[in-house]
């Protein structure tokens, strides 16, 4: 099958289908395509792990959807949502819309290898890419590992624009964050909230869990994402 789009759009099919899938072949048009550019280089497909993620909505019954790239409550959510506004600018909408999202505090209960811990953070974000809205934010990432990065943010709004600053820049020289890495991940906010699922939004949302599935996605890029 042939996906013309970014991860939302592989997102909307992957939602239609069941495993097994299908080989999926990607040109890349959206506006982060982070999946796509962590493929870009790729001479043959190659099978990548997906997270398996089960919604908890505040009102209704769970329901499962499978992302590629990111899963993410509080500030990833709101740069998301706020992207849309410079949806003109292409893959520096992202970048636009950090400067202009304001980090805001919540208690999250973030469960990793059973050990479950509650934080004050201004946001946490699952990733299965290297790439976020369009540039690296998890270098040490890997599609095929078997594992997805956990990263809480905890930073106010100029310690976090000099962490988006440096990532853009494509170093590390600032992380405000705490990172690591997993195979399962339970996130519970202190109240129902708008939920990022590789560049969706879904709002009032109790709870979410992500498990990784090795191998569940072969896909390749029928043309490079540009810079």
């Amino acid at each position: 099958m042939i996906v013309s789009g970014g991860d939302g759009t592989l997102f909307h099919l992957l939602r239609r289908l069941r495993p097994p899938f299908p080989e999926i072949a990607i040109v890349p048009s959206g506006r982060g395509n982070a999946l796509a550019r962590d493929l870009r280089g790729c001479s043959a497909s190659v099978a990548i792990d997906l997270m398996e993620v089960t919604v908890f909505p505040a009102d209704g019954e769970p329901w499962t959807c499978w992302c590629a790239s990111s899963v993410g409550f509080g500030y990833p959510a709101e740069v998301t949502r706020t992207a849309l506004r410079f949806r003109r600018l292409r893959r520096f909408s992202y970048a636009a819309a950090t400067a202009v999202s304001a980090p805001r505090r919540g208690q999250y209960t973030i469960t990793v290898g059973g050990q479950a811990e509650a934080r004050r953070l201004t946001g946490v974000l699952v990733n299965n890419t290297r790439h976020v809205g369009g540039f690296v934010a998890f270098p040490r990432a890997s599609l095929s590992d078997g594992l997805v990065e956990c990263m809480e943010f905890d930073a106010c709004y100029l310690s976090q624009m000099a962490h988006n600053a440096t990532a853009m820049a494509g170093t590390e020289l600032w992380m405000p964050a705490r990172l690591c890495q997993a195979v399962e991940v339970r996130i519970r906010p202190d109240r129902p909230r708008e939920l990022m699922l590789d560049g969706e939004l879904v709002a009032e949302i109790a709870e979410v869990l992500v498990n990784v599935a090795p191998g569940a996605l072969r896909c390749m890029v029928l043309n490079p994402a540009r810079p």
